[in-house]
């Protein structure tokens, strides 16, 4: 039976020489497969509104198993912002890799679809996309089966000293007690600052994100090594954004070398 749903389409896949597989994070029923017929077609009127990162509202099936299907749009929203911005773009498909890898399909996990939903609006009014990112990579490490402890230390409780964080003990260790894992981070306190106030925050709360390079720099390569380490999911966006990051770097270096004049 036909019903309204909301969704942001996450990815296509080619079915058959016509035909579409397209995968929506859904508000009312999850992650769900939708069966598109003719979907690569010319003709195909809602070509569009399937497009990845698209946020609308359909009307059509939601099966709990198997294939769903959609007969008609009734509003969506295409962000030039993300669509212009090859950077924005990586980090918003990469947050939801993260929640495709981290839930089922079919089953409702409306929380998500709406920080999904805000993340979108916040990276299109100019929040740093990485900062967004890195609040998904936090608040989803629960649903890999791992909840660290974050802004204290684990073993006194400290929060006023400077923080690491540590693989071994699964949380922050505060300055005196950095001599209990000679393996820890060996971040930035900052940066691991930072992390802790994403980690205790609603997305709905974060107004503001403003953060220097050395900052994000440390903070990926903390969330990397987690994520590397210990839940074992590494997505081809986030290579993809991994090699965005060393063009620039590499473009950043060569803006600073002094250039040879010939004629001197």
């Amino acid at each position: 039976m036909a019903e309204v749903f909301d969704a942001i389409v996450m990815y296509q896949q080619d079915r058959k020489e016509k035909d579409l597989m397209v995968k929506m994070l859904t508000k009312q029923g999850g992650k769900q497969m939708f069966y598109i017929k003719n979907g690569k077609s010319k003709r195909y009127q809602f070509a569009a509104d399937v497009q990845p990162l698209t946020v609308a509202t359909f009307e059509g099936t939601l099966n709990p198993t198997g294939l769903s299907f959609i007969n008609a749009v009734k509003e969506s929203h295409q962000s030039r912002e993300l669509m212009m911005d090859v950077t924005k773009n990586a980090y918003m498909t990469y947050i939801l890799g993260l929640i495709d890898a981290a839930f089922v399909d079919n089953q409702p996990i409306g929380k998500w679809y709406e920080w999904a939903r805000l993340a979108i609006e916040k990276i299109e009014s100019g929040l740093d996309p990485q900062g967004i990112a890195n609040f998904f990579e936090i608040k989803l490490l629960p649903a890999f089966g791992l909840e660290p402890t974050w802004g204290e230390c684990v073993v006194c409780g400290r929060r006023d000293l400077p923080l690491d964080f540590s693989e071994k003990l699964n949380g922050t260790l505060c300055q005196l007690h950095w001599n209990q894992d000679e393996q820890r981070m060996n971040a930035n306190p900052r940066s691991v600052r930072v992390l802790s106030q994403l980690n205790k925050i609603d997305l709905k709360q974060l107004g503001s994100l403003s953060l220097k390079e050395e900052t994000k720099h440390d903070m990926a390569r903390v969330m990397d090594k987690i994520y590397d380490d210990q839940v074992g999911v590494h997505l081809r966006a986030k290579s993809f954004i991994q090699q965005l990051d060393g063009w620039s770097q590499r473009l950043a270096q060569r803006g600073q070398q002094k250039p040879i004049d010939e004629s001197k």
